[in-house]
């Protein structure tokens, strides 16, 4: 009588390795939402980012297989490419995961803290509708 075939054996053989210790199963580094917020607040050399935003696009990042990366980033290892597409995110205000984009923030995405001069389409003052119209 045979009480497990190959595929069972195989799996015993794994899991006694792995409880031994002979076999070391972690999972890759990643990061978290606090820490994303963090690097982002030293890229960004900004204090005043939004948290729920940030979470966001950590999701986006996560997503798109960064992980790993932006641990890396966050331990102070350069990454030129990964520091970009933070900032073009914050800037953009758009997910990084193309396969899935969002708008993740719109009027307050930074290019419009850049661009002092105007705002997003679609807002307006509120001290523009407070006066009367000139002619």
């Amino acid at each position: 009588m045979v009480l497990f075939g190959r595929r069972g054996f195989v799996f015993c053989g794994v899991a006694m390795l792995a409880s031994w210790g002979g076999l070391r199963l972690q999972a890759a580094p990643s990061i978290d939402a606090d820490r994303f917020l963090a690097l982002s607040k030293k890229l960004l050399q900004r204090e005043d980012l939004d948290p729920d935003a940030a979470a966001k696009f950590l999701q986006g990042f996560l997503e798109i297989g960064d992980g790993e990366a932006l641990h890396a980033l966050s331990e102070g290892q350069p990454q030129p490419e990964l520091e970009e597409k933070i900032l073009t995110a914050w800037y953009t205000g758009l997910s990084p995961n193309p396969t899935n984009p969002e708008a993740v923030t719109y009027g307050s995405a930074l290019v419009w803290q850049a661009m002092s001069y105007t705002k997003a389409p679609g807002f307006c003052a509120v001290e523009d509708w407070s006066e009367t119209p000139t002619r």
